[in-house]
């Protein structure tokens, strides 16, 4: 499979660049070694020898698919100075077309028809500002630089402190129970009244356990919701962060790293099954099997990031869902899919999480994160 200037390896690794993923120079003569030892023959080998090297996160796997598949069809070369577009009513419906789109060449692009007759004038009585349009904006449908602004406002969505009353009292001249027991000791020894002494209940920060769903339907909001996820990490004393698909994989450590991109980078090497199936009930399972004592013990929130759109046995995800509901304080439902007005739990999975679980909220855009932020510290 030759290789044209317009279709070479260094085209291929700029067009990662431009839409977001970090192709490095080392990455690239790596790249160029495994082309010389898998040989040109078979296309397949070809794309998997790239995609290794390539392309770091799972995460970017089938932006790297739909790439490769643009610069090197499959079948016979194109002839010198062909152009290949891509098919417009795809791009629209795949996750991660608009940074698909800027990715390609100008030369790539899919050229529009000439608008026909006279524009509207431009309305700017209510014209919003980039960062307002931003907020507002589907993670689904932004592009790699958008997408980049928004992360790094993500962190100013999370509220800085949550607190919990435990059953333990402290002192407080404002409290609303006496506290007996201190009064008493005050009054060793002596013969007067005694002294009121009030107390209430301790308050200290919460614990909070963060399950995030990363298989196909959910890999762009999840790897935004990791960005959430660390900036909680940051802030709380105790923060578990666990991603599932068809596994339970554990990332906390990964999430204790300070700087974000490098967390979620670390994050998403981790996670084997990123953009792969859904088995919500079995992951479920395994966490409260394992690890829902340890977060229990210490009054831990759950945020539950997923669209519910289970594969395996729905009767076990309402099961392992109430058993989580139980040892949770409380269990949130995070759902992008309510971004639409119009939705309902009408599929098995989401119907069982609606049951066991508080209300859903949504976490499509950044203007809903922030919401997510003040229901947290409420």
């Amino acid at each position: 499979m030759p290789l044209p200037a317009d279709r070479s390896l260094p085209a291929l690794a700029a067009a990662l660049r431009r839409a977001g993923v970090k192709v490095g120079t080392d990455a690239l003569l790596v790249a160029a070694e495994a082309l010389v030892a898998v040989g040109p023959e078979r296309r397949a080998d070809v794309r998997d020898a790239l995609r290794a090297t390539l392309v770091r996160s799972p995460a970017d796997f089938d932006l790297f698919d739909r790439l490769f598949g643009a610069f090197f069809p499959e079948g016979l070369p194109l002839p010198e100075g062909s152009r290949l577009d891509l098919p417009p009513e795809r791009a629209q419906r795949a996750p991660g077309s608009r940074r698909l789109a800027e990715a390609l060449p100008p030369s790539r692009a899919v050229a529009r028809p000439p608008r026909r007759g006279r524009e509207a004038p431009p309305d700017a009585s209510g014209t919003a500002s980039d960062r307002e349009v931003l907020h507002a904006k589907d993670f689904e449908q932004m592009s790699a630089a958008e997408l980049a602004e928004a992360r790094a406002l993500i962190a100013a969505q999370v509220p800085r402190v949550w607190l919990r009353r435990t059953r333990r009292h402290a002192p407080d001249p404002a409290g609303r129970d006496l506290d007996l027991a201190r009064m008493l000791r005050g009054a060793r020894g002596r013969f007067d009244a005694l002294r009121p002494a009030r107390r209430a209940r301790r308050l200290q920060p919460r614990d909070w356990v963060v399950l995030v769903d990363v298989s196909g339907s959910m890999a762009v909001y999840a790897r935004t919701f990791l960005y959430f996820a660390h900036a909680l990490a940051r802030r709380s004393p105790r923060v578990e962060v666990f991603a599932f698909a068809t596994r339970l994989t554990r990332l906390t450590r990964a999430m204790a790293l300070p700087d974000p991109d490098a967390a979620v980078a670390a994050a998403c090497t981790q996670v084997l099954d990123w953009d792969g199936g859904t088995r919500i009930g079995e992951c479920l399972g395994e966490y409260n099997r394992r690890w829902a004592k340890r977060a229990a013990s210490r009054g831990a929130a759950v945020l539950l990031l997923t669209d519910g759109l289970e594969t395996g046995d729905p009767l076990r995800l309402e099961a392992e869902a109430r058993r989580l509901a139980r040892t949770a304080r409380p269990l949130l439902w995070v759902n992008p899919l309510l971004r639409s007005a119009a939705w309902q739990p009408l599929a098995a999975g989401a119907a069982a999480l609606a049951r066991q679980a508080r209300q859903p909220v949504s976490a499509h855009d950044l203007d809903s994160l922030a919401a997510l932020g003040r229901l947290l510290a409420g």
